[in-house]
């Protein structure tokens, strides 16, 4: 039986770095952790990338995504993969030929390949209801950390505190850049662009959005767009600003260029795109900007915008950019890429996936298939975690995963596509219409999917793209849920719909015969505010993260409750576990008889026995608390559990053998 949610490369730790890694972990798993072990790790390749810098000497790259960061040579070679600080990170510049990293909770750290110095520990404080990230620039010896409406110059031990004024529209960026030469320092502030002398913190005249072009998304003129990204050229005297998107304008006017001298700004020729990230040639003549599908590049001296250097239209986020010299580099869902301005790829960067969203045993519990961020699908071995081949399956990420019975076929959505095990080969057609299969009928005969029953070989007869309405076969429910399992006997299929209610959406469980149209045989609805679900697929249990809301207005909020296991059939509570902290991850085995979940607070992955109530934790490393969408499920025998994240930095999750 499985269970299944609702809801809304090579690693360079040594061998004995992670032997002491995973004995420290049992050391702190306290009481009936020992029964737990580490089974398997592994490395899935086609990780994104979020964050990249080139070194001062330009001998030097690094790329990173959430925790991760990757030293690499200009043409690739990898010098390292780290984890700076545990925890996710959200600036990385270049200081020399070493860099500098912030993270999420502030402590910045100098990196080289050799190793990690920690420089700071804990400038931003508690985190919670910042309206956008810490960031992080450096200038020589100087260096500025933003903290929300702080910032910190100078250096660690003798920093100057610099407090904005509060933004008369709600911040979108916490941008902040320093000149070359150190004499200025600029940052955003919702609608203005501040800027300061250095080192006497004096306030120079405020950059604000041309006349005329400051309309919202919405065109409301009473609010004008914020600002989003900025940086100054290499003399220092200009500075190219970032806007919020105009949908309005016939060329969107989302990046322009200041004359800090008259304080004149000129917009860039563009179209409607996002922009996060701004750099300049080391000439000054080129400016480089990130965006949907590709990095935007313009000539400053002919005031033009380049052809792009990646495809458009292919939404595979382009999060930050830098020159490589005469090249650029893209950081995006296809990972670190460094271009030509054509765009000729030069060299790749690769980093793991940090973490899997989503993932699925075979029935003999051998093999899992596993895909992370707007990743490749992977086809992976489950005692030793090495992966036999990956394809890339979506244009968007990865939503659902499902063997046949037999084990020789797998089925990603969306939309659906089949994948021979053997050989990693696509077969069949592209189904579009539905998400998520069910499952298959005893002998993989039939197919489940979408309210339907269809012949399986007549499906796989198919080529190109095909709806599912126009596959054979017959219904068994009007409207299908996509939360559905078929269960062990082939004969019925599980499903989890929400129930809205006032203020919430519940959950119900549901079995229904796939002899006959509508034909329910049991269920259970829980009007309570629930976050996830998940049930074993004879659907005879039923777990859930409940929430509790309160207040209205000003005063609503949604407060963690409990974990509770329910009996479908009878309504009967099981057994139930309060939670202090939002579940961000939730399982149920095969069997009913253990769950597992995350809870945010608590750097642990939790397992309860349902009979006994007895609970056990295990460390999890922090960042998997700043993560979304954690693959965790059960092997088929309930024995063992996959969590989807690594305990160690080339590693992209762990397999647990459990008691």
């Amino acid at each position: 039986m499985r269970s299944r949610r609702w809801t809304q490369p090579e690693c360079r730790t040594s061998g004995r770095r992670r032997g002491h890694l995973l004995l420290l972990m049992a050391l702190l798993a306290g009481p009936g952790a020992e029964a737990i072990r580490v089974q398997a790790q592994g490395s899935v390749p086609g990780g994104p990338a979020a964050l990249v810098a080139v070194s001062g000497d330009g001998q030097a790259v690094a790329a990173a995504s959430a925790d991760r960061l990757g030293l690499f040579r200009p043409g690739g070679q990898r010098l390292a993969l780290l984890s700076p600080t545990g925890r996710t990170l959200t600036g990385v510049v270049s200081s020399g030929a070493d860099f500098l990293a912030l993270d999420q909770g502030g402590t910045l750290v100098r990196v080289r390949a050799t190793g990690v110095t920690v420089l700071a520990r804990d400038l931003c404080g508690k985190t919670d209801g910042r309206p956008a990230p810490p960031s992080l620039a450096a200038s020589g010896q100087t260096l500025a950390v933003r903290c929300g409406d702080e910032v910190l110059v100078g250096q660690p031990g003798r920093w100057r505190r610099l407090t904005l004024p509060s933004p008369v529209t709600f911040p979108s960026s916490s941008a902040v850049a320093l000149s070359r030469d150190g004499r200025q320092l600029a940052a955003l502030q919702g609608e203005r662009v501040l800027r300061y002398a250095l080192p006497s913190l004096e306030p120079l005249p405020t950059l604000t959005r041309l006349a005329g072009e400051d309309t919202t998304f919405m065109d409301n003129p009473l609010t004008p767009a914020a600002a989003s990204a900025l940086a100054f050229d290499p003399a220092g005297k200009r500075l190219a600003v970032g806007w919020g998107m105009s949908f309005p304008k016939a060329y969107n006017q989302s990046v322009t260029v200041y004359n800090l001298k008259t304080g004149q700004g000129r917009s860039l020729p563009t179209y409607a795109d996002g922009t996060e990230k701004l750099a300049f040639s080391a000439d000054g003549r080129f400016l480089l900007a990130n965006g949907t599908s590709s990095p935007r590049v313009w000539d400053l001296s002919i005031w033009k915008r380049l052809p792009p250097p990646q495809r458009l239209n292919t939404f595979i986020g382009v999060r930050d950019v830098a020159w490589l010299g005469r090249n650029l580099i893209s950081a995006s869902s296809l990972g670190a890429l460094a271009l030509t301005p054509a765009g000729k790829e030069v060299a790749a960067y690769p980093l793991p996936q940090v973490r899997l969203t989503v993932a699925a045993y075979s029935p003999d519990g051998r093999l899992m298939a596993v895909s992370g961020e707007d990743g490749p699908v992977s086809l992976v071995e489950a005692g030793t975690g090495r992966v036999r081949w990956s394809a890339a399956a979506q244009s968007w990420r990865v939503t659902s995963l499902r063997f046949n019975r037999a084990g020789t076929l797998l089925v990603s959505g969306s939309p659906l596509r089949f994948w021979d095990t053997r050989s990693g080969q696509a077969v069949g057609p592209t189904v579009t219409g539905v998400n998520h299969v069910a499952g298959f009928t005893l002998g993989d005969r039939e197919l489940v999917l979408g309210g339907r029953v269809v012949p399986l070989d007549r499906v796989l007869a198919r080529t190109g793209e095909v709806f599912l309405g126009n596959l054979p076969g017959r219904a068994y429910r009007h409207s299908g849920s996509e939360a559905a399992d078929v269960t062990p006997t082939g004969r019925a299929v599980c499903e989890r719909t929400p129930v809205f209610v006032a203020r919430s959406a519940g959950v119900r469980a549901s079995l229904w015969s796939l002899s006959a149209l509508e034909g329910v045989r049991f269920g259970l609805t829980l009007r309570e505010n629930v976050r996830l679900a998940a049930t074993t697929a004879d659907c005879r249990t039923l777990v859930v993260a409940i929430q509790t809301v309160t207040g209205a207005g000003q005063t609503y909020a949604v407060r963690p409750h409990a974990v509770k296991i329910y009996d479908s059939r009878t309504g009967k509570t099981l057994r139930s576990w309060p939670t202090a902290g939002r579940v961000r991850a939730l399982a149920l085995s095969p069997d009913g008889r253990q769950v597992a979940y995350l809870e945010e607070g608590r750097a642990a992955l939790v397992i309860g026995t349902v009979a006994t109530g007895k609970q056990t934790v295990w460390p999890v490393p922090p960042v998997t608390l700043e993560l979304e969408d954690v693959a965790l499920i059960f092997r088929p025998d309930s024995r063992a559990l996959l969590l989807g994240v690594g305990t160690s930095p080339g590693a992209s999750f762990t397999v647990l053998g459990l008691p």
